[in-house]
């Protein structure tokens, strides 16, 4: 990977980071991945583009554009694992051009369902919590790709803080499941697209319950 520009990779006194003016930022971890789980991750660097492409469409629409520009920020697992993702369930900054930061969670996925999913947790054995319980972020998206062809259909995006009232008020019917596959011993909550209240939703590929 090429080197980002010298305003992306201003430091602090502390030696950290801090981010530059792109209207979409990402963290990447340069550490190799290993398990039988690596696939995921692997596959989901393809579809970056993909999204960032999206998610510029999407806030054109709600009169929320972003900032030019799109920034990858290399990290070791125990960076990433000290306050980006791990704690925050962040995988994405977006940049309005009105100023401001916005947070996201994206989750690609690659099978048939129509399916809202968030890890309730990562080791049910353990019950250890999972994004269901610490996630922080903005907003959440989930896309599917069940054919390979390089596009999100279906997809949507959600507003998450709106979300967890809808949930306290018991408008949303979740329904817990666990997941063993790649060896995996997590559990998650999960909804139909469609059975999401209208008010939670910002976009999503269909217009039927779509706020735009």
């Amino acid at each position: 990977m090429s080197p980002l520009p010298s305003a992306v990779w201003a430091s602090t006194g502390s030696g950290r980071r801090i981010l530059g003016n792109a209207g979409i930022t990402r963290f990447n971890i340069t550490d190799e991945i290993k398990g039988p789980g690596k696939w995921r991750f692997d596959k989901s660097r393809e579809y970056w583009s993909v999204a960032n492409a999206l998610y510029r469409e999407v806030f054109d629409t709600i009169r929320m554009p972003l900032l030019q520009g799109e920034e990858v920020i290399d990290c070791t697992r125990a960076e990433f694992q000290a306050g980006y993702d791990y704690q925050l369930g962040i995988d994405v900054i977006l940049r309005p051009k009105d100023q401001g930061e916005s947070t996201m969670q994206e989750k690609f996925l690659f099978t048939e369902f129509d399916t809202v999913t968030v890890e309730h947790c990562q080791d049910w054995l353990g019950l250890e919590p999972g994004d269901w319980y610490r996630l922080k972020a903005q907003y959440y998206f989930v896309g599917y790709d069940a054919k390979g062809h390089l596009r999100f259909d279906p997809w949507i995006l959600l507003d998450w803080t709106r979300l967890q009232r809808a949930t306290a008020q018991g408008r949303v019917p979740w329904r817990l499941r666990s997941n063993l596959k790649d060896s995996a011993r997590a559990s998650f909550m999960y909804v139909e697209f469609q059975r999401l209240p209208p008010d939670v939703i910002v976009a999503s590929s269909n217009r039927a319950y779509s706020l735009f």
